[in-house]
Formats: C-alpha cells, structure tokens, sequence
C-alpha cells in the first residue's frame, strides 16, 4: 500500500512558475503573515450567484432615497437620479407605494380592455347628466311646441323637462350592453346591478358637505347622456330650478388629471412621464381615443353671438404626457418650474380647406388637391366603428404626430349612429358651446385656480372632483388608511416576502402560534379572553394581504376593483406627490363671467 504511494508520489509532475518548483522546495514558500480572506466574502459571492441563477438579484444601488411618512418619495427619487445620470428611460414601479400596488395592476387591464369598449359608453370618473326617475314609463324626444327635449309618456302626453342631476360614475355594468340601449332599458333578468351604471350625485368640490354622494342609483344608459351636452338637456329649465350639483360640476369643467402613470423618459433638465389617460373636464380620454378639436380660430366672444365655427378638425392619440420643465432637487414643495400636459397623435379634417389654412397643422406637401382617406384606411385609422361615415376624412400637417393641450379638445369622437341616437344630430360640434361656456365658467369660480389661470390641475380625479367617498369607501386624504401609514407599509414588505415579528406587530397583525391563554375564572369554560382579531379585519380593506400572508376568508369578496372606479387610487385617487396638492395650469381659454345657462 505504501509503495504504490511513493509511486504515485514519484509520477506527480511539478509545474514550474518562473523555472522554479511550485511547491516542491520549502525555501520557495512564502515567508510573510499570510491572513485568510473572511469566510463571509465567500457566502455573500455564493448567494449572489444563486440569486442571478433564480433570477431574482438587484444590484445594491447607492442612489439618494428620500422619503416620508408614507414611504419612498419615488418622483422625487425619480428627478435626483435624472439629475444624476443626466438621461433616464424607463418603466415606472413604485413597489412600496400603497397607490400604486393597489391600482397598477387593475389599471393597466382596464385601459387595456377599454380600446374594445365602444366610445359612446360611460366610463368610471366620468361626469354625466343623469335622471333618477321618470323614464320609467317615458322617453326622451324634443317636444316640437317647445323646442325643448321632454319627457313623452306612454300616456302619449308631454312630461317636461326631466330633472336632471350631475353625477360621477362609479360602476359599468358586467355585460357587453348594446347601442340599442341608449333608447331602450335592457331586457337582463339579472337586474340593473349588472346591466347598469352606479352613478352618484356629485358634492360641491369645493365645500365641505359631501353628502351628496351617498345618493345614487343603478341606472340604465338611456337615463344618462354626457355632461358636455347639458345646453342642448338643460334648455327650458330655470337655472333656480335646476339642481345644485350640476352646478358642483360645472365648477370642474376646466380641469384636467393623468391616470394610470407608466414611463418616464427625459434629459436633464426635463422630463416627461407617459400615462395611459386624463381626465379633461368631464370625460377621460385614453390612447387609441378620437377626440374633436375645437373650431379653428375660435374665441369666446362667438359664444355671445352664436357664430361658433363648425368642428372639423380630429385628432387619434398616440401618447399622453405629463411633461416637467427645469427640474430641480433642492425645492421641497417642487419637482419642476413648470408642469404642461400634452396629448400627441395625428390629426385629420373633413374640410379640405384646413389642410391649406395657415397654423401649425398647415400641410407643407405640393400637391394639387387634398386626397382622402380610402375606406380601408378610415378602418385602420379609427378605432371607432363607422367613423368613415363623418367623412370624406383628410390627413393634416402630412401625417406627422401633432402635440395639443387639453384646452384644444372638446371630448370624444362617437360612433355617427349613437351620436344620431343620442343628439339627433350628425354633425360632430353638437356640444362645444357647452364645453366652451362649462370652461367659462369653472375659471371664474373655481377657487382652487391662482389669479389669471384658466385651468386647474389635479393630482388625481378625486382630488379634481373634491370626493372623500366612492361606492361608500372613504377615499382622499382623509381615508383610514392614511391614519397609520407604517402599518401599511409592513403589509406591503410581508407581501414581497420579508417577514419578523416586528413586522407583523407593525402590520397588527397577531401571532397565531403559543399556547392558548388561560382566563380567569369569570370567563366561561373553553374559551379564552384574548380578544378574536385577525387577518379578516386588515383583509377587508385590502385583498393584497390576503394574497400576501394567505389567513383571509376565501369567501370575501371586498374588490377595490368594485369600489374606486377610476380615481387612479382607492385611497387617495391617485398617485400623490408630484409637486404641489391643487395645482394651476394656464390655458389659452380666456374666460369672461359667462352665466350657468
């Protein structure tokens, strides 16, 4: 045995380093304190290996993290680390605000889902007119001795004027409805719930009584008609006579919110953070929407006399941004100088002459006479069914990507046979008067504006429309979940895998392990006097933890999906923090004192 060591001994063959032996003679060895390098050096390579093997490693980042009660102030973070890489492009995630994990992930399906949903459809935020009763046994039609449009009975009598309130919606049905439901009540054994909007009355955004909004209603779509017409519905009515809140939303109607925030992309100093809506005075409008733009060269005086151009001109959005101009990190109220919301895509006109008129939209292109769109590319164009039939439609500016601000739009382009059935008209300025004048309006009483600005700037659709409660969850800045910030942020730790007692003690969330506690003598036998709290408590104000700690009833159903709409946040309504809280934007809609109606 030992000699076929020596053997094996004898065969090794030494490699020698700089023509002398390795190892082989002990002079060569080193002489100097050798120090081991630590063991830890070693697991923390191992584990880092590991964690780029499982997918799941990030880079340990140095950048400046500030923060505040509530968490990570990201949009400030957002503008040190533009300043400090001089370029930035990239997704926005925001894993540890409580916003955004509660309304990123719905918002990004809802927008995703609403390109198939037909334009004429109410959506969530929205401001509309809407009757509470009196359709039952009616419908809408324009009495021809009046001129106004009347309440027709089945009793072949006139009515009136309905009473029409202004609402925000906050719930659409289930169901894939139909056009024919404009004019007619959906024959659903399910009832209204499902086939229905949830609207509820709109509170003065300005004042403290909110009341209002715990009446509402499940109404089907033929008692509701897009607040940007309430001239052509509210004709005939005094304006004592009319309800206080469609006064509450006209104060809103210049005012604009983004939604649903998902990309930033800039160049020190500026930056422009790409959203997926906004809401522009009562309606949201959503990439891939077709929106009417404002008659060319209009002014508020044509509102006094009645010589408001015609509407021709349209626009298909391809992008919505909130741009920041000089931004700065040493302001603390402020992350830039100037706030400006953009809306970008390509323009086209039913008047030929428009191509040729001078302004920026001017076609620069020599040719002889404007050539239409065929039907095919009407098709492929709007997303709209049966927009075609507005035309013939021409490319404006040669087809390059326009930018608009929101004070250049009116509202959504509908599908020619639902507006026909709606205002029983085809022309497509049925209601920039009453945009026009709504806009008027809101600048001269919204107090939230600073003096000389046309346009108020919410951070969010609740913070716009002045709501402490949707579908009876109290939502803003005064919401129960804004009372204990910590604990919400140690929900939102355990649910990305940190868990520890100090955690859970500050999540209140108890610990189900230990022996029962034994009660006093008082207390009945078999039972314990620990009071019975759990995980159904913090679960019925968020699915999150149960999906994150896996101790929520399975048969609970509570759906911030059902509850919020879309505010952007079902806690505040949107993502906080962006500069200031009630903010101004000027706009070129000048306004005079304009009277309600």
């Amino acid at each position: 045995m030992s000699s076929s060591s020596d053997e094996d001994y004898l065969n090794v063959e030494y490699i020698p380093m700089e023509n002398t032996p390795s190892d082989g003679d002990m002079s060569t060895w080193p002489g100097e304190n050798y120090l081991e390098r630590p063991d830890f050096r070693w697991r923390q390579l191992l584990a880092e290996n590991w964690l780029k093997a499982m997918g799941s490693y990030e880079e340990v980042t140095t950048e400046r993290r500030p923060a505040d009660a509530e968490g990570p102030d990201y949009w400030r973070i957002m503008v040190m680390k533009l300043k400090d890489k001089g370029h930035l492009d990239e997704d926005i995630e925001q894993k540890f605000n409580l916003d955004w994990v509660l309304t990123h992930e719905w918002l990004s399906d809802y927008f995703m889902k609403l390109v198939l949903d037909p334009a004429y459809v109410p959506r969530r935020g929205e401001l509309v007119l809407w009757i509470w009763q009196g359709l039952e046994d009616g419908c809408l039609l324009r009495n021809p001795e009046t001129g106004f449009i009347e309440i027709f009975g089945n009793d072949n009598e006139w009515h009136g004027v309905p009473k029409w309130r202004a609402g925000v919606v906050t719930q659409t049905p289930e169901e894939e409805g139909h056009m024919v439901n404009i004019i007619e009540t959906p024959d659903n054994p399910r009832g209204l719930s499902y086939s229905g909007f949830r609207v509820e009355t709109l509170p003065d955004p300005l004042g403290n009584d909110k009341s209002y909004s715990v009446q509402y209603a499940y109404v089907p779509l033929r008692n509701i008609k897009p607040f940007n017409t309430w001239q052509a519905y509210l004709n005939g009515q005094q304006r004592e006579d009319a309800h206080p809140s469609i006064e509450n939303a006209m104060t809103v109607m210049s005012s604009w919110s983004m939604v649903h925030k998902f990309h930033v992309i800039g160049d020190w100093p500026n930056a422009r953070i790409q959203c997926k809506g906004i809401f522009v005075g009562a309606e949201l409008l959503a990439l891939h929407d077709t929106v009417r733009l404002r008659p060319h060269g209009f002014h508020p005086d044509q509102l006094k006399d009645g010589t408001v151009g015609e509407v021709t001109d349209v626009m298909v959005i391809e992008k919505i941004q909130l741009c920041l101009s000089e931004c700065t990190d040493t302001d603390p109220e402020q992350l830039a100088e100037h706030f400006t919301a953009l809306i970008s895509g390509k323009l086209f006109t039913t008047n030929p002459n428009r191509i040729t008129e001078d302004g920026p939209f001017k076609c620069t292109d020599a040719a002889t006479e404007p050539i239409p769109l065929t039907a095919e590319e009407a098709t492929t164009t709007f997303r709209q069914v049966g927009l075609s039939d507005y035309g013939p439609w021409y490319r404006m500016a040669d087809g390059r990507t326009c930018n608009v601000s929101p004070h250049l739009i009116i509202g959504r382009c509908y599908e020619p046979l639902a507006a026909e059935l709606m205002f029983g008209t085809h022309a497509l300025g049925y209601d920039v008067s009453g945009v026009m004048e709504g806009r008027a309006y809101s600048s001269q009483v919204d107090t939230r504006m600073a003096k000389g600005k046309t346009w108020f700037w919410g951070d969010c659709r609740v913070e716009t429309l002045g709501l402490t409660e949707i579908n009876g969850v109290e939502c803003g800045r005064t919401a129960a979940q804004r009372e204990d910030p910590r604990k919400w942020q140690a929900i939102i730790k355990m649910s990305h895998g940190e868990f520890s007692h100090a955690l859970r003690r500050q999540a209140n969330i108890p610990s189900s392990g230990g022996r029962p506690f034994k009660s006093s003598s008082s207390a009945l036998k078999g039972t314990s006097s620990r009071p019975k709290t759990g995980l159904s408590q913090v679960a019925r104000n968020s699915k999150m933890v149960s999906s994150a700690i896996g101790s929520a009833p399975e048969t609970e159903e509570d759906s911030f999906d059902d509850y919020t709409g879309l505010t952007d946040d079902p806690v505040t309504g949107g993502v906080s923090g962006l500069g200031l809280q009630g903010k101004h934007s000027s706009g070129e809609d000048s306004g005079e004192d304009y009277p309600f109606a």
